[in-house]
């Protein structure tokens, strides 16, 4: 699929989010992005709305603001997500609804509305969906991260069934990204595990996951798949 012109929603759209988005907005795509707090989470790349992505009305309100400002919904990348530690003594039903809801839920509320509104498009592939995994919950799930280690395998989960329920009309795969950005809290020891345990020896950068992205957007032979991009790190 050719990009250009066409309608993508980017939700989670900070920092490796801004890649992305620099990446889509050059090959000339339409950019719908959603924040929480503030705006310039997403910057000036494209039109911005307020969301709270794992609310029904405000994911059909994105959608619709898509399709009112441009035509149609094209192409939905969906990257928002928290990542919050739960050690078993602070494991609750509210630590599980809130990830769950955030991670797992909002997937299926934004697949199920932009999906029906890309089935009213023309042509062979009338979109495509690209959703965020990560590379550890199905081969070394984090210790201390039950919540999200399982709202993660639930979308890879739900990558695929969308993939099957969906074709040939909408293709849907995910990204499962490994160590791309270093977080500015990461100790002298802990990076050197990471590089230790990186066949490649070092950080992938956001720029890596946009490749992906514009990958998955591109290509017109691929559903169902999570695409691993850690630098080796799931077989060190």
């Amino acid at each position: 699929m050719d990009i250009k012109n066409k309608t993508i929603i980017l939700t989670g759209a900070a920092r490796i989010g801004q890649e992305i988005a620099k990446s889509l907005k050059e090959k000339g795509a339409n950019l719908v992005m959603t924040y929480f707090n503030s705006p310039d989470e997403v910057g000036a790349l494209g039109l911005v709305v307020k969301a709270d992505v794992s609310r029904q009305k405000d994911v059909e309100l994105v959608v619709k603001t898509a399709k009112e400002r441009f035509g149609s919904v094209d192409c939905l990348v969906h990257m928002a997500a928290i990542y919050e530690k739960t050690d078993w003594k602070d494991l609750s039903e509210a630590s599980w609804l809130k990830q769950m809801d955030i991670i797992a839920k909002s997937s299926f509320l934004f697949a199920k509305i932009a999906g029906d509104q890309m089935l009213m498009n023309q042509g062979d592939i009338k979109g495509k969906m690209v959703f965020f995994s990560d590379w550890s919950v199905m081969a070394r799930p984090y210790k201390d991260y039950i919540v999200y280690n399982v709202a993660k395998a639930s979308v890879e989960a739900l990558v695929k069934s969308l993939a099957k329920e969906l074709a040939p009309d909408i293709l849907v795969n995910a990204i499962a990204p490994g160590p791309i950005l270093k977080p500015p809290n990461l100790t002298d020891k802990e990076n050197e595990e990471v590089i230790a345990n990186t066949l490649l020896k070092k950080w992938g950068g956001a720029k890596e996951i946009a490749k992906g992205v514009c990958y998955l957007l591109d290509t017109d032979f691929v559903t169902g798949h999570i695409l691993t991009i850690d630098g080796g790190r799931t077989i060190a």
